[in-house]
């Protein structure tokens, strides 16, 4: 058993190494270009990876007989369901993108109402053992699977809401990625891996970054049509300018 786990933490960390390398080029290159597609299934592939492994991984956390230990390995499962909900959403929006009505497709909802169901657990869990992280996290967690059924039980706003959910579900991941990352790193640098701080910082920086990111582009669908917007999306994609009712204006490729 203690190869196996072994093993299973060895992929893990293979699968980190390739998320951490691989999930900036989506977000640079050309959106719906060879690189940004090829690129964003290897990250999708990594990050897949990392939920199962990581799950698998807080099992043994949790079965040693340590409490403290045991109670990492809950968190920690936590974040992998969390980590995985996120992604899973990024992947299905695109793959529904022409959805014009409300989807009850249990794959669709069963990973926000297990996201919303575990971290209403872990609220209660961390409430009882006076840990606020798991609090702060339990309640981002809910938050994000309230969000995630809304997009999903109701038709989308605008032709363009597959984008922006697309958007928040593998942003969500990256930010993810990355406070892993540093929360791997943190005791060569004398910090503690639970220290709030390290969990809350690079999640509230970067999720301010890839909220303005979003309105950005929100903005720019606003008021269009779903004929409109799909144009415009078009061209924005191939780094042409983006052409309304109310006239022609450049935009940006990003």
């Amino acid at each position: 058993m203690a190869l196996l786990f072994r093993i299973v933490l060895g992929i893990h960390i293979v699968a980190g190494a390739v998320a951490l390398l691989v999930f900036w080029l989506p977000l640079v290159t050309k959106k719906g270009g060879r690189t940004h597609r090829r690129a964003g299934w290897v990250y999708v592939s990594a990050a897949a990876t990392l939920a199962v492994t990581g799950i698998a991984s807080c099992a043994r956390l949790m079965g040693d007989g340590n409490p403290g230990r045991w109670r990492a390995g809950v968190f920690l499962a936590y974040v992998s369901v969390f980590a995985a909900a996120s992604v899973q959403l990024g992947v299905r929006a695109l793959r529904t993108k022409g959805r014009v009505g409300p989807s009850r497709r249990a794959i669709d909802l069963a990973p926000p109402l297990l996201l919303i169901a575990a971290g209403l657990a872990l609220a209660a869990f961390g409430v009882h053992h006076a840990k606020v992280l798991y609090v702060l996290f339990a309640a981002l967690g809910v938050a994000q699977g309230a969000a995630h059924l809304r997009f999903w039980l109701r038709p989308p706003s605008h032709g363009r809401g597959w984008f922006l959910a697309h958007m928040s579900g593998m942003g969500t991941s990256c930010i993810t990625t990355v406070t892993a990352f540093v929360v791997v790193n943190a005791p060569r640098l004398g910090m503690r891996t639970f220290d709030v701080r390290l969990w809350v910082v690079p999640i509230v920086v970067l999720g301010i970054g890839l909220t303005s990111w979003q309105r950005r582009y929100a903005r720019r669908f606003a008021g269009e049509g779903r004929d409109g917007v799909h144009d415009g999306f078009l061209r924005v994609c191939r780094g042409r300018p983006m052409v309304s009712q109310r006239g022609a204006r450049g935009e940006p490729r990003d």
